[in-house]
C-alpha cells in the first residue's frame, strides 16, 4: 500500500463529500418564481349600463382572466367593452370630463382573456361599460393576480461537481491500496 497515496485519496473524497453536503447552501442562484393570488372567482351578474368593481393592486402585479358573455334576453354569445383605470382616470372617466388614459381597454367577446398589469400601486377600477348595446348581458368573470418575486435556490449543480471530486478520490484510494511501495534497499 502506498500511503501517500491512499490519504491523498482519503481527502479529497472528504472535500467531495464537503462539497456535496455544503455546495449547494453556499452558492445560491436567484429564480423568478410566480404566486397566483384569486381575484374574482365566477362572479356572475347582469350588466344594464355599467358595471365596476374597485381592487387594490401592488406595483408591477399582473391580472390575468376571462370572460364570458352572453345576451341576458337570449342567452347568445355576444361582447362588451372592458375598461381598467386607475382612480383618478376613473374620477375623469365617470364625470365625462376630459378623455382618461385607461390601463386596459379592450371589447371582449364571450370566452375571451384578457391580462393587463399596472405600474403603480394603488386603486384600480374593472369596468364594463355597455351603454352602447340596448340589450343587458349576462357575464362570468374570473380574474387572478400574478405576482412576481424573486428567492434564491441552492445551486444543485454543485452535487454533480462533487461527484466528480469523490470518484476521482476513490481513483486515487484505490491507485494507493494496489501499489505498492517501493523499498530502497530491497
Amino acid at each position: 500500500m502506498n500511503a501517500p497515496n491512499f490519504l491523498a485519496g482519503i481527502m479529497i473524497i472528504i472535500v467531495g463529500g464537503l462539497l456535496y453536503f455544503a455546495g449547494p447552501q453556499l452558492i445560491m442562484i436567484p429564480s423568478t418564481q410566480v404566486q397566483v393570488i384569486p381575484l374574482l372567482r365566477d362572479s356572475s351578474f347582469v350588466v344594464g349600463d355599467v358595471w365596476s368593481v374597485s381592487v387594490k393592486l401592488e406595483k408591477g402585479i399582473r391580472v390575468n382572466g376571462t370572460l364570458a358573455v352572453s345576451s341576458a334576453l337570449t342567452g347568445e354569445p355576444s361582447e362588451v367593452p372592458m375598461l381598467v383605470a386607475d382612480e383618478d382616470n376613473y374620477a375623469k372617466w365617470t364625470a365625462h370630463s376630459s378623455p382618461s388614459t385607461f390601463v386596459f381597454e379592450k371589447e371582449i367577446s364571450n370566452g375571451e382573456a384578457f391580462t393587463f398589469s399596472v405600474a403603480d400601486a394603488g386603486t384600480y377600477h374593472i369596468i364594463l361599460d355597455n351603454t352602447s348595446s340596448p340589450v343587458k348581458k349576462r357575464v362570468t368573470l374570473n380574474a387572478d393576480l400574478q405576482k412576481e418575486f424573486v428567492v434564491s435556490l441552492p445551486d444543485a449543480r454543485v452535487q454533480f461537481v462533487a461527484y466528480g471530486v469523490i470518484a476521482f478520490g476513490l481513483l486515487v484510494t484505490a491507485v494507493g491500496v494496489i501499489r505498492r511501495t517501493q523499498i530502497p534497499w530491497a
